[in-house]
């Protein structure tokens, strides 16, 4: 395979566990350097560690994505660190259902701000960097929720959020349509993380129809390497 990621900077965020956690050690073998981003600080530790030992490169960042000074000074921080940004990889986010939401009704306004609002934060901060120097790519994880409504139909919060940043990502697609940044959407089915798990969900792991996350995690490593005059606007992803 063709590397054309290599001495780039790129940002996750979700960064901690799960789909974010195994695409920054996919992505740490393609000579990148790796802005991690999550809220808790031991496991993204554990992660640098386990890039570093490696022979990767990494840093970590504590943030809320949620908290817009927090994001504010989080990517001016990683600027400092690595000097620019070349790929945004918007990975975070929450499950909710509505038999969550009558337990918690918090859940969303919650579920917005992660899924939709922190991943716009997130955008905001790079778009300038990237338009400095009319480069750069930007992939949104959204899920097939953010597609298909009929077998979402128990979970509409959700739905709802994907569909937020669906719309948000055409938008910017369309609005960069005459420079040289690539805007990507990822939409995957279930796939195996602790995201159910952490909302409360029982048999969370392990279901025959979830895929492996590091297949999605590879899938995700295909959209970002490409020639700097090709983009993958989109792909959808489930089993079979």
């Amino acid at each position: 395979m063709v590397n054309h990621l290599a001495g780039k900077t790129v940002v996750i965020t979700g960064a901690s566990q799960g789909l974010g956690k195994q695409l920054a050690l996919q992505l740490s073998a393609f000579d990148t350097s790796l802005a991690l981003i999550a809220r808790t600080e031991s496991e993204l530790s554990k992660v640098r560690t386990e890039i570093s030992q490696n022979g990767g490169t990494a840093e970590y960042f504590v943030c809320d994505i949620t908290e817009f000074s927090q994001v504010q000074t989080t990517f001016a921080n990683i600027v400092k660190e690595f000097g620019i940004i070349d790929i945004l990889v918007n990975g975070a986010g929450i499950w909710t259902t509505d038999e969550f939401e009558k337990r918690d009704p918090m859940l969303v306004e919650k579920a917005f701000l992660v899924n939709s609002i922190g991943p716009i934060y997130c955008t905001k901060q790079v778009l300038p960097i990237m338009k400095n120097k009319n480069s750069g790519h930007i992939l949104n994880v959204i899920s097939k929720s953010g597609l298909d409504v009929p077998e979402n139909k128990d979970w509409p919060t959700y739905t709802a959020t994907k569909w937020a940043v669906t719309g948000y990502t055409k938008a910017i697609q369309e609005s960069l349509r005459d420079t040289k940044i690539k805007v990507s959407a990822f939409y995957p089915a279930g796939f195996e993380s602790n995201i159910f798990e952490t909302a409360g969900e029982t048999d969370a792991h392990d279901q025959p129809w979830m895929m492996r996350t590091a297949d999605v995690a590879n899938a995700i490593v295909s959209m970002l390497n490409t020639p700097d005059d090709l983009v993958i606007k989109g792909i959808e992803m489930s089993n079979i």
